[in-house]
């Protein structure tokens, strides 16, 4: 029996059995890291780029649990006083940290990174899979940046190897803010 391969959009996580196409029919985003591991696909667009609103909407609130405690200590427990100021601290860290992720997706400048460790995070758990986390390193003006790409439970480990390039975009007055692009998450 052939190995078939489910490749997920990174911007919408629509899934595609045994496809060989290069955008998502759902989103229009890319889907090219998925489909090799040693090629290392277009360059991003120049910014800013406009990222589908699924994916903004996921990074930002459903996918994210610290927005999603925020909102749920908030909301539905507005008249106490103590769950409210958890819930907008939670909320604030949350879309802060959203935020910081989609910055470089949106305004960053492009480089090409090179992937250092691919490993599973055994300390998290989804319907019994744990997430893959991808540890990578750019270079901005002679000088090294690491970043990483954590929770993602698709089969990166599958069609990604340690030593493979990436596109990495980052913001030029901080590059240690950075994402991969397209995003593995």
């Amino acid at each position: 029996m052939p190995f078939e391969t489910t490749i997920q959009c990174p911007w919408c996580k629509t899934n595609y059995p045994n496809t060989n196409a290069t955008n998502c029919t759902n989103c229009g985003g890319t889907l090219e890291y998925s489909f090799t591991s040693d090629e290392l696909g277009s360059e991003p667009p120049t910014a800013p780029r406009v990222l589908p609103a699924k994916f903004k909407r996921r990074i930002k609130y459903t996918g994210n649990v610290m927005t999603m405690i925020g909102i749920i200590f908030t909301i539905p427990f507005f008249w106490t006083i103590l769950f409210p100021i958890i819930g907008i601290f939670c909320w604030r860290k949350g879309l802060k940290t959203a935020n910081d992720e989609l910055l470089p997706l949106e305004e960053g400048k492009a480089t090409v990174g090179e992937i250092t460790d691919i490993r599973k995070d055994y300390t998290q758990s989804l319907n019994g899979e744990s997430p893959s986390v991808v540890e990578f390193v750019f270079e901005v003006n002679g000088i090294q940046h690491k970043g990483n790409v954590g929770n993602i439970y698709d089969q990166v480990h599958l069609t990604k190897k340690v030593g493979d390039q990436l596109w990495v975009v980052y913001m030029p007055n901080d590059p240690d803010k950075s994402s991969v692009w397209p995003p593995m998450v």
